[in-house]
């Protein structure tokens, strides 16, 4: 028996309306669910007061319910079980999200059957680095950014790939994405779309002050060092995924390379990457145009 683990964001599962919809599905067509102690009451159903992390830790497969960002939530706890994570999108866009909400019953009964394949996704591993000393370390599947706080000033930030300078970018920070992240803030401040399943590392600058700045890329071999140059006053900061955030300032190095784990993303139907771009991204914004007018 398949034991599929379900989490769910409650901000886009208010009444619970699909969870329960996937809670029954899967025991219909013979599958075990896991759920938390919370989620289980609002069910009505039993359980053995079970957290988040036991959900992991006794799943087969994960199923998570909400947007791109639940699912980067729910993939930096997935990937330290080897645990495959489907994707329903509950949110407007959904990249990362593989199911829409009137796909469900299907979704649910290729996974109890076996029908569908597994892509691994790198993650990136940043490491905080002051004085010398590691104070933070953290992976992340879709970046790592460093910016300015709040009303700071504009940044200095020299960047190096392994031991080799590159430049130094005055602006309001970068941005490391691995190609899962592409596709996502990377992609708003101009950088490129690049195949999610290949093995690069994106480092994209935030609103450069200097003109001839670009995106450039690295193999997944490389490491990205960037050091906020201690010759100016600086606030700023480094976020992991959207999810965390920790304080920097002036003299610390942040390491980003690959990280020894990856991410397994469910797939259960044979739409490829590209089929993807144009539903999320020129679709959407074609029918936004459309309302504008």
């Amino acid at each position: 028996m398949v034991r599929v683990g379900v989490i769910t964001n409650i901000d886009k599962d208010v009444d619970f309306i699909y969870t329960k919809k996937v809670v029954e599905c899967i025991v219909r067509k013979g599958g075990e669910v896991k759920v938390s102690s919370d989620i289980a009451d609002s069910l009505g159903i039993e359980n053995e007061g079970m957290d988040e992390e036991a959900v992991f830790e006794s799943s087969d497969i994960i199923i998570c319910l909400g947007g791109d960002g639940t699912f980067l939530r729910v993939a930096r706890t997935a990937y330290k079980f080897d645990t495959p994570i489907l994707g329903i999108n509950l949110g407007s866009l959904g990249f990362l999200t593989e199911v829409e909400k009137n796909d469900i019953d299907k979704a649910v009964e290729y996974i109890l059957q076996g029908k569908y394949s597994v892509e691994e996704r790198i993650m990136l591993e940043g490491t905080v680095i002051r004085d010398d000393k590691v104070i933070e370390k953290e992976v992340a599947l879709n970046d790592i950014v460093i910016s300015r706080a709040a009303l700071s000033r504009i940044l200095h930030l020299k960047t190096y790939i392994n031991d080799m300078f590159v430049d130094s970018f005055p602006g309001d920070g970068l941005i490391i994405s691995s190609p899962t992240g592409s596709t996502a803030y990377s992609l708003s401040a101009g950088g490129p779309i690049v195949e999610p399943d290949t093995e690069l590392i994106i480092v994209t600058p935030i609103c450069p002050h200097i003109l001839y700045s670009r995106t450039f890329i690295a193999t997944g071999d490389r490491i990205v060092r960037v050091a906020v140059d201690e010759k100016y006053c600086h606030d700023a900061m480094v976020t992991i995924d959207g999810q965390k955030g920790y304080n920097l300032r002036g003299g610390d190095i942040i390491e980003i390379k690959k990280a020894s784990q990856v991410v397994k993303m469910i797939k259960v139907s044979s739409v490829n990457f590209f089929n993807i771009l144009r539903a999320k991204i020129y679709d959407r914004g074609e029918i936004l145009r459309k309302n504008e007018v």
